[in-house]
């Protein structure tokens, strides 16, 4: 990676704490709010629906501690795009930063922000899907899109301005919005959990059926379509490895933030869909726009019920933040490196953050705010992604051949078991999306190889120093 010497440089300010509150924060924000409904509607029985949840976070787990031992050997900016540069060349490294910013973090900017806005709904009507400004329907490579301009978008608009500006004024600022706003969600989430299991509106009889009548070959497939909804909700795992260039001890604190922080995620969101499940009957459950702000109505009442939803739109908001606090990185890495423009891996002087790379996926961001719906956004996000953190998972294997001698303060739990457990389930829920939601990843894929000319032409323009 080049980097001129007397070219301001990213500080090292962050620690253990910061490092918890970016991984907790950027997985926890929309999806185990809103993704349940989706899920009891693949499912129809609440035993598969809470193994969907196990799989999901064991699958995070062990994509987890794999790469844990990655941040450890090569602590530097850009995460990912490091681990698979040195593993296996310069343009998969390239490819994964060109689907992790333009697809992945953009993406799921545009998607929480929109979820933002569901919930202030609840408050102003106005804000609610449906009342539309503006709408239009086009058609690309045969298939129908529209495009449309509600108050929801632009608020969502304005959600993604607004974080932007706090992370160009640095990553220090950055942290300490990730920590109040983390421990918010947290807080709204475990309070909601907990009134939910002592409530007397619970009811034992709402988790049935248990288990679905006779398993086929169609439920697995819903079950690996209802795997897609959950694995959006555990994403962003992986992105508070992009700061490693930011981390006052890497070495430490980078896996200790990945494992800490994953197992209090799973931990949080099994109790949450016990909790919801306990409350409202699988039937009703199936559809629900709001599930968690349907909950808190019945369990706490409509002053208990604004509260948690405060919760809830804190919990978006901060994880908004934390897309624009980590996401940035990738494309700051590509640039220095030269394989995106060099304006990219600028750092500006005085905040000491990477502007062009943030300012360039906030406006991004709001872009793609007119896309489509939060379930259309996140469809495209999950395939493509998913399918670098397989290819992220293995370069750990890799690097053990590559670098048998480097020093790791941290060697991955399990290992090669665990990765290639991670591995294998992975390209099962690949493929399963492949073969029944094809047009979405159809779309992953065409999002992914328009960058390979512009990796050419970068790449000749300003060959690696």
């Amino acid at each position: 990676m080049h980097i001129d010497q007397d070219e301001p440089r990213l500080l090292r300010v962050l620690g253990l704490r910061e490092g918890i509150a970016i991984h907790v924060g950027c997985i926890i924000g929309s999806g185990i709010f809103l993704k349940p409904a989706s899920i009891a509607g693949y499912l129809e029985a609440t035993g598969p629906m809470l193994l969907v949840w196990v799989v999901a976070g064991l699958l995070t787990l062990f994509g987890a501690l794999s790469v844990a031992e990655l941040s450890a050997v090569l602590p530097h900016t850009g995460g990912p795009y490091v681990y698979l540069r040195e593993s296996f060349g310069r343009v998969w490294g390239f490819l994964f930063s060109w689907n992790d910013f333009f697809i992945n973090k953009a993406g799921s900017a545009a998607a929480v922000a929109i979820a933002f806005t569901t919930f202030a709904g609840h408050f102003f009507p106005q804000l609610s899907p449906g009342h539309d400004l503006y709408s239009a329907t086009f058609v690309l490579f045969g298939e129908s899109f529209r495009c449309t301009l509600g108050w929801n978008q632009l608020v969502a608009l304005g959600i993604i301005g607004l974080v932007t500006v706090i992370n160009v004024r640095g990553v220090q600022f950055g942290g300490w919005v990730m920590n109040i706003f983390t421990t918010a969600k947290l807080a709204a989430l475990v309070g909601l959990t907990v009134a939910a299991a002592t409530s007397s509106h619970g009811s034992a009889t709402h988790f049935l059926p248990w288990w679905p009548q006779e398993m086929s070959w169609q439920y697995l497939s819903a079950f690996g379509l209802a795997l897609n909804s959950a694995l959006w909700a555990y994403d962003g795992w992986i992105t508070v490895t992009l700061n490693s260039g930011e981390f006052r001890n890497p070495q430490r604190d980078l896996p200790l933030s990945l494992i800490a922080g994953t197992l209090i995620v799973i931990v949080t969101y099994l109790a949450a869909n016990l909790a919801f499940a306990y409350i409202i009957p699988l039937s009703q459950m199936v559809g629900s726009p709001r599930i968690a702000a349907d909950v808190a109505a019945l369990v706490l009442g409509p002053i208990g019920a604004s509260l948690i939803i405060a919760g809830i739109m804190c919990s978006t908001f901060g994880t908004t933040n934390g897309e624009l606090l980590s996401g940035p990185r990738t494309l700051y890495a590509g640039g220095a490196d030269g394989v995106f423009p060099r304006a990219f891996g600028k750092v500006h002087p005085r905040f000491r953050t990477p502007h062009v790379a943030i300012l360039t996926l906030g406006v991004w961001g709001m872009i793609l705010t007119f896309s489509g719906t939060f379930d259309q956004i996140t469809n495209y996000v999950v395939f493509t992604s998913w399918g670098f953190y397989a290819m992220t998972a293995l370069a750990v294997i890799v690097m053990r051949r590559k670098l048998p001698h480097a020093e790791r303060p941290y060697k991955a739990w399990g290992y090669p078991y665990v990765t290639i457990i991670f591995v294998g389930v992975t390209v099962w829920f690949l493929w399963n999306v492949a073969v029944n939601e094809t047009r979405d990843a159809l779309i992953g894929i065409a999002l992914l190889l328009m960058g390979l000319p512009l990796y050419v032409f970068w790449s000749r323009k300003s060959p690696r120093s």
